[in-house]
């Protein structure tokens, strides 16, 4: 692909919201732009919070640009979030799109909380507008008021009405964010997330050696957990599983990889079962491929997932998984089982530790784990960026 000069070079705003750190949302459009031609397209994003993310610099580097929508108002800290919030980001992102423009493409990552900027994208004449669904459910701390459960309906309707692309890391996901019939509009599509694939299929590293890394037992059975300390993640289910099977057999161990509002809270309840031993909790630095290879078994019990990047970074590693069935069926590359939360931890504890035995017969399906390849999304995405097209149109 020939390089565009410099002055032709696009650039495609990403409105996140929250500054870009460590988070599936955050590690999907970094993985993108490093996927990317950099000579061809450039990424900048909007937050509305002034401190740093771990990838901003990252993003300095690459010639991207970080704005902090609330960057003029004399606080420069979080504001409330209100309608009065909303009408004033509404006007600082029309501003911007107009003082640091043109833009070829505005990409909104949270449809129900930012979709409404679209429209403000339509009138600063950006071109190609993208909404896109990560998730099948909303986590809030508090139920929120009637006003904004409304404001949330109307920017999302705003978002819809005014997008040229309408996409979902799943179809429930689709289904979930913008209607049961959208599959029908011909703005929507499935698009698969970004996984760097290479740096799970080739770890070179013996598993007594990851185990001592991750200074875990080198014997017995290692359960492997990655996800943010949230509601929709079920970690008190994920501890009550481990203290079932700790019943059976004593030579068990779970590893916890993530950050999150609720980590105390896991901490506590680890503590109350007195599975403290058995036990890892790590951070988010810590490096989920040797996990992954010091690891038996991938478990994801949520609560709801859009899609679930970790169950392809474990297949493509060779990991057998266990999800519950509110996790989407498209991650499933033939090394995961799906098990009803409704069950109770006591019977998921003993179908995992039945499964011990066979679990290195199942292969994984090659030909869809390429799907998720890096290279190959990075390229796709380019390709809408640039020319408005639809992902698959290749």
């Amino acid at each position: 692909m020939s390089s565009a000069p410099n002055n032709q070079i696009k650039r495609v705003l990403f409105v996140n919201g929250v500054p870009v750190d460590v988070g599936g949302i955050e590690n999907t459009i970094m993985d993108i732009y490093r996927g990317i031609n950099k000579q061809e397209v450039l990424i900048d994003f909007v937050v509305r919070r002034p401190e740093e993310g771990c990838y901003h610099g990252e993003i300095i580097s690459y010639g991207g640009r970080i704005y902090n929508l609330f960057d003029k108002k004399k606080h420069k800290k979080v504001m409330k979030w209100n309608f009065y919030a909303d009408i004033y980001s509404f006007f600082c992102f029309y501003r911007l799109l107009k003082r640091e423009g043109p833009y070829s493409a505005v990409h909104i990552a949270h449809p129900n909380l930012d979709g409404y900027l679209i429209a403000a994208a339509k009138l600063a004449r950006v071109p190609i507008r993208i909404i896109h669904s990560h998730n099948t459910g909303f986590d809030d701390r508090t139920r929120p008021s009637l006003s904004r459960r409304w404001i949330r309906k109307a920017s999302l309707s705003l978002g819809k009405y005014f997008a040229t692309h309408l996409w979902g890391c799943s179809q429930a996901a689709c289904e979930y964010m913008f209607g049961k019939d959208v599959i029908r509009d011909k703005r929507a599509e499935v698009v698969q997330n970004p996984i760097n694939i290479k740096r799970f299929t080739g770890i070179n590293i013996s598993k007594s050696d990851a185990r001592a890394q991750m200074n875990v037992p080198t014997n017995g059975l290692i359960l492997l957990n990655v996800a943010r300390y949230a509601t929709q993640k079920n970690h008190l289910f994920l501890i009550d599983v481990l203290y079932e099977a700790l019943k059976i057999r004593d030579d068990l161990h779970l590893i916890l990889i993530g950050t999150g509002p609720l980590e105390d809270q896991v901490k506590n309840y680890i503590i109350e079962k007195n599975v403290e031993n058995n036990v890892t909790m790590l951070d988010k630095n810590m490096s989920v491929p040797v996990a992954l290879k010091a690891s038996d078994f991938f478990l994801l019990p949520s609560l709801y997932e859009g899609f679930g990047n970790t169950l392809i970074e474990a297949q493509a590693a060779g990991i057998p998984c266990f999800a519950s069935t509110t996790c989407q069926p498209e991650p499933n590359l033939g090394l995961v089982d799906y098990l009803p939360l409704d069950r109770g931890a006591k019977s998921w504890a003993e179908i995992i530790l039945s499964r011990t035995e066979n679990s290195q017969k199942r292969k994984v399906d090659k030909t869809k784990l390429s799907l998720y390849e890096l290279s190959v999304v990075s390229s796709h995405m380019e390709s809408v960026y640039t020319t408005g097209g639809r992902y698959f149109e290749r």
